[in-house]
């Protein structure tokens, strides 16, 4: 039979401080999945523009002249 220590040494055991800090971890690598998959969602949602399109007017700054 293994003393609690060594179980620990073995890591069949985990310490409730560690489990909190797994926890934390975890829930801050999600966080941060979750948001590169909402940018990567509104990203495929923006078009870059290919040229004039019908319908709408082109509009451009007038130049200045000093």
């Amino acid at each position: 039979m293994k003393t609690f220590k060594q179980m620990i040494e073995s890591k069949d055991v985990v310490p409730a401080s560690q489990l909190e800090k797994n926890k934390t971890a975890a829930e801050a690598q999600e966080k941060v999945f979750e948001e590169a998959a909402r940018s990567e969602e509104s990203h495929r949602k923006t078009k870059i523009s290919t040229g004039k399109v019908e319908g709408r007017d082109h509009w451009m700054r007038e130049l200045f002249i000093e």
